[in-house]
């Protein structure tokens, strides 16, 4: 029974671990090059307008309705770092969950714990990016795809070490 929760393990990391490794590279392809001097230079256009007092909900210009559109296109920018990083930090930690659970380490509950909660946290604040017809997949799709895939190993890494010890004093 343990070696089938090893192999579910495995897989689902494959899955899981994959996909939020790929994340910040994800996130990148979807923003489409617009880096957040642009963003920056639509906010201060907007926070000039509103220190005249202009409304700028109902304004004419067509330069101040597209630095609107950007800055509602674009998310924020703690949100897209944060997830690239935190991405690639949950698939370091399912490494290491899977390593640990091959060595039999008590460890390894504990781990597993973090790695479903840092996954669940990654979902939360990744960002979705709308984009055109040939973008690819969503990063929010792609973040519940690696909460699921990393739930999945972090219940069979889990279960492992619980069917281990469950052997271990039975014998």
């Amino acid at each position: 029974m343990r070696v089938l929760t090893l192999i579910f393990m495995i897989v689902s990391f494959l899955v899981g671990g994959a996909c939020a490794g790929v994340l910040s590279k994800n996130i990148e392809s979807r923003m489409g090059g617009n880096d957040y001097s642009i963003v920056e230079k639509a906010q201060k256009q907007i926070d000039d307008l509103k220190k005249q007092g202009i409304d700028v909900t109902k304004i004419d210009d067509p330069q101040a309705k597209e630095s609107l559109e950007l800055l509602e296109k674009v998310p924020a920018k703690w949100k897209v770092d944060t997830a690239g990083i935190l991405g690639m930090v949950v698939a370091f930690l399912a490494f290491i969950m899977v390593i640990v659970a091959f060595m039999k380490k008590e460890i390894v509950t504990k781990v597993s714990v973090l790695v479903v909660a840092l996954s669940l946290i990654l979902w939360i604040i990744t960002p979705y990016i709308e984009a055109g017809k040939y973008s690819g997949v969503n990063p929010k799709t792609i973040a519940l795809i690696a909460l699921i895939g990393l739930a999945v190993s972090s219940g069979c890494a889990f279960m492992s070490y619980k069917l281990y010890l469950k052997k271990a004093t039975s014998v």
